[in-house]
């Protein structure tokens, strides 16, 4: 038996090290929060190391773009001119792929400081298997904890840097409306109200909400987009929102 565990602990590892080392041919999609340094689009490098085709970073969702990266790590890159006046890839943002091989990449500035990217990228699985039509996103970029008070139930607090899933409310009036509230915890450790709106329940469609604090003006925001991937069009199990 301790043999048999000692293989199986064996060829774990081993496929482990194997798909580390693989291409990762990913269809995605981008969602930049704020444009730095007037960087606009971003280019993955081709098999040579060359410069691949652009891709725009839009601050929304953008179209469908697919790609393939040399290791399980998405890197992506702008061209410039080198020391000898030469074109150069140079680094703006990199993170590790998700299990699907449907991506969001979230572009967020970076930390600031010479030989930094200027860009912070997350990745999200983007198919409808592990984010469904019907379901809100709400991903926390804040330094504190929130929590979603939707017509009068409250969801269990996001950490800073977390995100959680979760269906609309079934408590909703004639037009599918409902009340939510985002609240944000206090240093003080109290809950403090950011944000009050209507959303609309709907199986029709799915809802990204990013919590942050303004990075100009130093306070608590919510920006919430509205998803219906491009790929359910025209297939029979598409609604049309």
């Amino acid at each position: 038996m301790k043999h048999f565990r000692f293989l199986s602990i064996l060829f774990f590892l081993f496929a482990a090290i194997s798909r580390a080392g693989e291409e990762r041919k990913i269809t995605f999609r981008t969602l930049c929060l704020e444009q730095v340094g007037g960087i606009d689009k971003v280019v993955i490098p081709t098999a040579s190391g060359g410069k691949g085709a652009d891709i725009p970073l839009y601050t929304d969702i953008s179209p469908v773009v697919q790609g393939v990266f040399k290791s399980n790590e998405a890197a992506f890159y702008i061209e410039k001119a080198g020391p000898d006046g030469q074109p150069v890839l140079e680094l703006v943002g990199k993170t590790p792929i998700g299990k699907s091989d449907r991506q969001l990449f979230l572009f967020l500035p970076g930390a600031k400081g010479e030989g930094k990217p200027a860009y912070q990228v997350r990745s999200f699985d983007d198919d409808t298997g592990t984010f469904g039509m019907g379901s809100i996103r709400a991903i926390n970029l804040a330094p504190v904890a929130v929590r979603y008070v939707m017509s009068g139930a409250t969801t269990p607090e996001i950490p800073p840097g977390k995100y959680a899933q979760f269906p609309h409310s079934k408590r909703v009036n004639d037009y599918n409306m409902y009340p939510v509230v985002v609240e944000f915890r206090s240093a003080s450790g109290e809950w403090v109200k950011g944000q009050s709106v209507s959303w609309k329940a709907t199986e029709r469609r799915r809802e990204i909400v990013v919590t942050l604090v303004d990075s100009r003006f130093k306070q608590p925001t919510v920006r919430m987009y509205t998803d219906f991937p491009p790929w359910m069009e025209n297939t029979p199990e598409s609604i049309q929102p």
